[in-house]
């Protein structure tokens, strides 16, 4: 029988001969045309020919059914550039060092494009981030009209196919989809195609109100392109709907692209064939561990598999077999590799992937060895202490190895018994920790980042730059534009921001910066070889993604002179016309989720409410005398005309009942302005308002238990017992909703309503009846509480409040027994 492996290996001797000697006169040049396409935030698992149980992908499908399907693939990181660059250059995340942003790739790194030039192919640039200094350095060539169709979404790659393609060359062109990121709005076609059966159930009440609850959580998953956790609290019952509204855009790319491409491929004229290869950055977490997104959107150093999992599909027809599913891990590191074999050309020698084409020839145990991964604790989205925290992964088939930099700690992920990564089992399989762990430590090692250019190698590139800016008489720049203060309109595709500071035009310069506010904060540096770089062009989506990030601040200083810095200048991005909505809405909602972000001192939270009382103090004094007395005189007639009427319901019930009604009034007349209050508060604490609750409800237990210390003695045992199960749950709440502080206080506050009830309702009623009344009626009051923020604007309705809202009046209500003690 004829090994397979034997005749790969002679079929690529003879490419390397036939593609590597001289043309001879006459000869023709069949080498594949080369098409790589990579898509933002794709999951396999939600592929049809991978199994997904909606049919998502009918073309997508097709390229698998006549091609290679790889369904154990993944990337080297849980971030875009990282692990398009290790497609591109062959090497994991530390080595070729682009985890940062603003860092850009070596020269001296050999990459993909540069190796398919080099060897006669055209490598024209038709991918929207190469503006960007992460993607610099990759060798594509120019491309005339990049800037007037880049904006065009994907007709930048059917132009050059249809205009630009020559028959005596082959292409390499490289794509990057980014539509599937997100937010995750397909449009109302590819909506309705799944999202109604996201909410389908046997009783139709429910299903309408299982929608309606959901309804302002999926406005926001379908608006915003960051949600850190606290953005809005997620739960098991709306994965459901995120997977139908990923799903959708799933079809969509697969009917408006890959449908596109396919039907293209398929009518091509002339003898050159085409290999197509479609893979990711990086996967998606749809709620699997009770996030949406990836590092850079939710700013959570993770590496669970729905994350790092990619997909890779290899179309090449007549020569990789059709059909073929290759069943064992491989990494994105292995595309280049693969690609160079294919299309005869030999590895450069520094890749640190394999060629895949053993294993599509049905090698076994090729590539069973273990993958490695990386990635920051923030993605593109990292400040300063994030990109010093790493978290390291290494996986084999059965076992996965986790590293977090942050708390310096390991867990162990048995895949077999736990494929979905929820129970740490180190502690049960201690030796196969310790291996894997030595595994990862030597892979640390190994994986070293590769040296940068540093200035005096630039200078070795271009003499004319200065060794030494201030021996050339170079203090620190001046900066020329944009002005302090200047806010920068969109001026549509062709737009650029272009900052000019003095000095040498051609030098090595650090540009430090700090933008945005709360969950869009980044500061950083970025080194620039100009004193007038642009940046751009950029398309109206991704200008309004910038916007996010106001207000933007810079300064800059000569390379190796941090000591003289130019002056601060800080500017704004002002959003197109089709972005001012999205854009403000983004901004309203990082603002909660920033709130708790500083300060633990008790001491500021007592500064912070006596500053709070003094801003009411201010309000109050900016009254007229004339409409305060207006007030008086108003609230003494209805004293006056309510008096004798209530005073027949008794002195005390009037006083309790007033108590309460007027407690519940306060809660809800300041719902809308919680927001403000929460904001000054937080300012004048220095953050640790957010610790409000925490401390109400420590006082509170301290309280309690004296009481019942003074009560009850040693007599009983069960109070104390009574009260322990209150303080865990209390600490659980309490640990649970660690990054909502202001729901802390629902904890404090819906007790109190309970407390206040049941002291009105005790004075009719037995203590049972006035328990239970008590909390049905607390219940209705926080029911009404989440119907009032339901029509504010950046509000929601969240049947969770509700529940946190019950589950506090009930905790109070005990709170008030133990403290009641035998007392009527």
């Amino acid at each position: 029988m004829t090994d397979p492996v034997a005749c790969r290996v002679g079929a690529t001797l003879l490419f390397l001969i036939f593609f590597t000697a001289p043309a001879a006169a006459g000869s023709v040049d069949t080498r594949p045309n080369i098409i790589l396409v990579t898509v933002d935030t794709f999951r396999p698992d939600h592929i049809g020919y991978y199994g997904h149980s909606r049919d998502t992908s009918p073309h997508l499908d097709a390229f698998s059914r006549e091609g290679v399907f790889f369904r154990e693939a993944f990337t080297t990181s849980a971030w875009t550039t990282p692990g398009l660059i290790s497609i591109l250059t062959s090497l994991d995340a530390p080595a070729h060092g682009v985890d940062v942003r603003g860092r850009a790739l070596d020269p001296a790194v050999v990459t993909l494009p540069e190796r398919l030039a080099a060897a006669g192919y055209l490598v024209p640039d038709i991918f929207f981030l190469t503006d960007l200094p992460n993607f610099s350095n990759l060798g594509f060539g120019s491309y005339p009209d990049r800037d007037r169709f880049i904006d065009q979404d994907d007709d930048i790659l059917f132009r050059w196919l249809e205009r630009e393609g020559r028959e005596d060359r082959p292409h390499f062109l490289y794509y990057h989809y980014r539509d599937l990121h997100q937010p995750y709005a397909p449009g109302s076609r590819y909506e309705q195609m799944y999202v109604p059966a996201a909410f389908e159930s046997a009783f139709g009440i429910w299903a309408g109100l299982h929608r309606f609850i959901a309804r302002d959580k999926m406005q926001v998953v379908k608006s915003q392109v960051m949600l850190p956790r606290g953005t809005m609290d997620f739960a098991d019952r709306d994965r459901p709907w995120v997977e139908a509204l990923y799903d959708g855009g799933i079809r969509r790319m697969d009917e408006e692209f890959f449908g596109r491409l396919y039907r293209r491929l398929a009518d091509q004229a002339g003898s050159r064939s085409t290999l197509l290869v479609v893979s990711a950055d990086h996967g998606e977490e749809l709620l699997d561990h009770g996030l949406i997104g990836h590092v850079s959107t939710f700013k959570e150093g993770r590496l669970y598999d729905e994350i790092i999992r990619i997909p890779l599909i290899m179309w090449y027809p007549d020569v990789l077999p059709a059909g073929r599913v290759v069943e064992e891990p491989v990494q994105c590191i292995d595309v280049m590799p693969t690609v160079l074999e294919l299309a005869g050309l030999p590895a450069g020698g520094r890749e640190q992937g394999r060629s895949l084409l053993p294993l599509i020839d049905g090698a076994s145990g090729n590539s069973r060895r273990p993958l490695y991964f990386e990635t920051s604790a923030g993605g593109y989205t990292a400040d300063s202490l994030e990109y010093r925290q790493r978290f390291r992964a290494v996986r084999t088939e059965r076992f996965k190895l986790v590293y977090s930099g942050p708390t310096d700690s390991y867990e162990l992920f048995d895949l077999q018994a736990d494929p979905l990564e929820l129970e740490d089992a180190a502690a049960r399989l201690p030796e196969v920790a310790d291996s894997l762990r030595g595994l990862l430590r030597d892979w640390s090692i190994y994986s070293y980042r590769r040296p940068y250019l540093q200035p005096s190698a630039v200078r070795a590139v271009d003499p004319a730059l200065p060794a030494d800016p201030l021996a050339h008489g170079h203090g620190a720049p001046q900066i020329l534009a944009p002005a302090d203060g200047d806010t920068l309109h969109y001026g549509g595709a062709e737009h650029s921001i272009r900052p000019r500071w003095t000095g040498p035009r051609h030098g090595a310069y650090v540009i430090e910066y700090e933008v945005g506010k709360g969950v869009y904060h980044l500061e950083g540096e970025l080194e620039e070889q100009s004193a007038s770089p642009t940046y751009g062009p950029f398309q109206a989506d991704f200008w309004n993604a910038l916007v996010l990030y106001n207000p933007w601040r810079f300064r800059v200083y000569y390379q190796g002179n941090p000591e003289a810095k130019s002056q601060w200048v800080t500017f704004h991005l002002a959003p197109s016309d089709a972005g001012r909505a999205v854009v403000t809405a983004s901004i309203l909602l990082g603002v909660g989720p920033a709130l708790d972000a500083v300060g633990r001192h008790a001491a500021n939270i007592a500064l912070g409410l006596a500053l709070g009382l003094v801003d009411l103090g201010g309000l109050v004094a900016r009254v007229s005398l004339a409409d305060a007395s207006a007030y008086l005189l108003i609230a003494v007639i209805l004293a006056a005309i309510l008096w004798p009427r209530l005073r027949l319901l008794g002195v005390e019930r009037c006083r309790r009942w007033g108590l309460a009604l007027a407690y519940v009034a306060v809660v809800y007349c300041t719902i809308p302005l919680m927001p403000g209050i929460w904001a000054a508060l937080s300012e004048h604490s220095q953050g640790s308002i957010g610790y409000l609750g925490i401390l109400a409800i420590v006082v509170l237990g301290i309280v309690v238990a004296g009481g019942i210390v003074r009560r009850v003695g040693t007599a009983s045992w069960l109070p104390y017992l009574v009260l322990l199960l209150v303080a865990l749950t209390y600490g659980y709440l309490l640990a649970v909703f660690s990054r909502f502080p202001a729901e802390r206080l629902h904890l404090v506050e819906y007790g109190f309503v309970g407390f206040l009830l049941y002291r009105a309702l005790s004075l009719d009623l037995g203590r049972g009846s006035a328990y239970l009344g008590a909390f049905g009626l607390t219940v209705a009051v926080g029911i009404v509480d989440e119907l009032i923020q339901l029509v504010l604007p950046q509000r929601f309705f969240e049947l969770k409040d509700v529940q946190l809202n019950a589950l506090s009046a009930g905790l109070g209500l005990l709170v008030v027994r133990l403290g009641e003690g035998g007392r009527r």
